[in-house]
């Protein structure tokens, strides 16, 4: 028994990890989910929720501080042992770039293999991120489809490992759950619950 339980924690201490970035503003089911599915395809030890500072491509003026998502994705987290959130660009403040995060996970899991987890929609936009090559060099890209955005590999992507997986084809995001809030529906069941008290709690995303 002692022998069986040890195989199985040296088999979890080398089992890959995934990465899932992104602004949660604010994070939902369709993220959770979207992490739970490449664990379970995926065979990962656990996904990192990584929300980000100041996204590079993405300026939004309705997005809430970085306090505020930290906190959300905090609480999705909570109570899963196979989620877990890495709060490096926040407390990195400045511009957060995905090649910098990738840096600090491997440097702090030494030996073990990276999934960063991407929907299709930010397929074609990789090109464009700083130090993409060293990112395509250094993970496994898993890639859940979004609905209205193709899988096609963009050629500039050329040997880089490139993974789908089964993922919930819902047209759900964080600009549509901000849209319901701020018209007064519910978003119960859209969102994980301890993130929908919290927007209720702090009045996030009223008009």
């Amino acid at each position: 028994m002692k022998s069986s339980l040890h195989a199985m924690r040296s088999l979890s201490h080398r089992a890959p990890l995934g990465i899932l970035g992104g602004i949660f503003n604010p994070i939902h089911n369709g993220h959770c989910a979207v992490a739970c599915l490449a664990r379970d395809y995926f065979g990962l030890h656990k996904v990192y929720l990584v929300p980000s500072g100041i996204p590079p491509h993405k300026y939004n003026p309705e997005m809430t501080c970085p306090k505020d998502r930290l906190a959300m994705a905090l609480l999705a987290a909570r109570g899963s042992a196979l989620l877990a959130v890495w709060d490096g660009e926040i407390r990195r403040g400045g511009v957060s770039y995905s090649v910098d995060t990738i840096r600090e996970i491997a440097a702090r899991h030494r030996g073990r293999q990276l999934y960063f987890i991407i929907g299709s929609d930010n397929l074609g936009e990789i090109v464009t991120w700083n130090r993409y090559r060293e990112i395509l060099s250094s993970v496994t890209l898993c890639v859940a489809h979004r609905p209205g955005h193709s899988l096609r590999v963009p050629s500039e992507l050329g040997r880089a490992a490139i993974k789908t997986f089964p993922s919930p084809e819902w047209a759900l995001s964080s600009t549509l759950i901000r849209r319901y809030l701020r018209r007064g529906y519910s978003c119960e069941h859209l969102l994980p619950g301890g993130v929908l008290r919290y927007i209720v709690r702090h009045g996030l995303y009223k008009k």
